[in-house]
């Protein structure tokens, strides 16, 4: 799958930022940009986003496969990975398959686990079947303005930071109506898959394990990576290690973007 990317610096070290369920390329440039000063710095919107294809298949194998056919595309040897929440999961199933192309993985704030079986991690998987249903009931093409939309979804989701980063995902159309871009019926027939990718399989075994020097970051008041995630952890990449953010949760890249940055390049230099 052809997918659409957005691309800033130029440097003979190439960093691709992979944006987590929900997000878009978008949503890094301000990253994006901090990083272009010292590497090429590329940012994919994955299947069902933002201005990629919808398919309705989507399995961290896909999503895998789509992130090899970019680096083919883009013609480069070796790469650094970036990636946020479900796009972490992309990198790591990335870096265990293709482990030769890639220099560095940062993994930000997730695990190789399935987060849907830990009765402690309720309060994070279990919204998101109500999110997607809530996106679902809501028809842009009916409304006249943002204004509105956001009306509709005031009494489904009453953050309205939640609201507002949902909606970074509706755009007009060629006929001026707005629209979702993400794929919705995709996303929540695979949201199973989604929340987990890593059980199922002998991954991390002596065999399939990635020797790709790893950084994973952790929000400090986030409850994505606990103590005991070293171990799996450690058990798929070696070579890797764990960082955490002080007064950050799972967006700890907007919430501590000053500090985030000064991690990342402290790792890639």
């Amino acid at each position: 799958m052809q997918l659409f990317s957005r691309e800033v610096g130029s440097s003979e070290r190439t960093v691709i930022i992979l944006h987590g369920l929900y997000g878009v390329s978008d949503n890094w440039m301000t990253i994006a940009n901090n990083l272009s000063e010292k590497f090429r710095v590329i940012l994919p919107d994955q299947r069902n986003h933002g201005r990629s294809p919808h398919h309705p298949e989507h399995t961290y194998e896909a999503l895998a496969t789509d992130l090899l056919e970019l680096i083919d595309e883009k013609g480069l040897q070796k790469v650094i990975l970036v990636g946020h929440s479900m796009g972490g999961k992309t990198a790591m199933r990335f870096a265990l398959d293709h482990s030769e192309l890639v220099e560095h993985m940062v993994v930000i704030d997730i695990a190789p686990k399935d987060y849907s079986r830990f009765a402690n991690y309720a309060e994070i998987t279990a919204n998101h079947d109500y999110m997607i249903d809530a996106m679902l009931s809501v028809d842009p093409t009916l409304m006249a303005n943002r204004s509105e939309i956001d009306y509709a979804f005031k009494k489904l989701l009453p953050s309205k930071t939640l609201r507002q980063f949902l909606m970074k995902n509706i755009r007009r159309s060629t006929s001026g109506k707005y629209q979702w871009q993400l794929n919705l019926e995709a996303l929540k027939t695979n949201l199973p898959e989604i929340m987990d990718g890593f059980s199922k399989d002998d991954r991390g075994s002596a065999t399939v394990r990635s020797e790709v020097p790893s950084l994973f970051i952790k929000g400090g008041q986030s409850p994505y990576i606990k103590d005991e995630d070293s171990l799996i952890i450690n058990r798929f990449f070696p070579k890797s290690q764990i960082v955490t953010i002080p007064n950050a949760g799972h967006w700890l890249h907007t919430e501590q973007p000053e500090l985030f940055l000064k991690t990342l390049l402290y790792f890639l230099d």
